[in-house]
């Protein structure tokens, strides 16, 4: 990315510059790895705090884009002196939390943008650096991958993406968004639907799948179709076919849709 400057931190022509280095993709719960370079400026420093916070661009109920932080990594060292032009070379690896939407599925992009900006406290001042440009690439699990493979089988391939403000209800988030997985039917039958929104809500043990027809413009969970839903788990990966449990649920919304 090359060097941005802290402006306001030390004269504008020696002030504090970073230059942060995202060290390849990274999964739901996996660890984010990065290489963080600082270059003093023009008079000693005392750096109190080193983040990198995870942002992903999302659409809000009234159409305006905006930026929902979903993780906050910490580079060590973090608290050190940053002498006059010298250079410290920080490193990052924590995991990334379970619900951090996903960028790439089977090697395509899905359309989710996440991004890394990383900030400094210096002397109890906090500054910014903005890092727009360097996206985090976060690829889907093998679980998505098995489950959607199963949908696939099905008929229904996944054509985008989209992250949506607000819970699932009864169910235990942290971060306060979701991700819905628009998946389009190309096998039509009686009582089919012609589109599913796909959610999953992965932890250390797998992840709980919910299934509702598709209902774009329902921005709320409460305003979509009832959904079904089933669990998978990542040790199952390999061994369980979900073939079965996805005809059941097309069963079952089909059923709904009769009542």
């Amino acid at each position: 990315m090359g060097f941005k400057r802290l402006f306001g931190l030390g004269h504008p022509d020696g002030a504090i510059e970073v230059d942060t280095q995202i060290l390849g993709p990274v999964r739901p719960g996996g660890d984010l790895r990065a290489v963080v370079l600082v270059k003093g400026g023009d008079r000693d420093a005392q750096i109190d705090e080193v983040a990198l916070r995870v942002d992903v661009r999302r659409t809000g109920h009234d159409g305006e884009e905006r930026e929902h932080q979903v993780g906050t990594h910490y580079a060590e060292p973090s608290h050190f002196t940053l002498r006059k032009g010298e250079e410290q070379r920080l490193t990052v690896s924590q995991p990334l939390s379970w619900e951090t939407p996903v960028s790439e599925l089977g090697g395509r992009a899905l359309g989710v943008v996440l991004s890394v900006r990383t900030e400094l406290v210096l002397g109890g001042k906090r500054a910014g650096v903005d890092v727009d440009d360097d996206l985090l690439h976060v690829t889907a699990l093998p679980l998505h991958e098995a489950v959607l493979d199963a949908f696939a089988d099905e008929g229904y391939l996944c054509d985008s993406a989209e992250v949506v403000e607000g819970d699932v209800p009864r169910t235990e988030q942290r971060v306060g968004i979701y991700q819905t997985l628009l998946l389009t039917g190309h096998a039509p039958g009686p009582g089919r639907p012609e589109r599913l929104e796909v959610t999953f809500q992965p932890n250390a043990v797998g992840a709980l799948v919910h299934v509702p027809r598709a209902a774009p413009h329902g921005r709320y969970w409460e305003d979509k179709p009832p959904a079904r839903r089933f669990p998978a788990a990542h040790h199952e990966v390999g061994q369980v076919d979900w073939r079965p449990q996805v005809s059941k649920t097309l069963q079952e919304l089909a059923l709904l849709d009769d009542r």
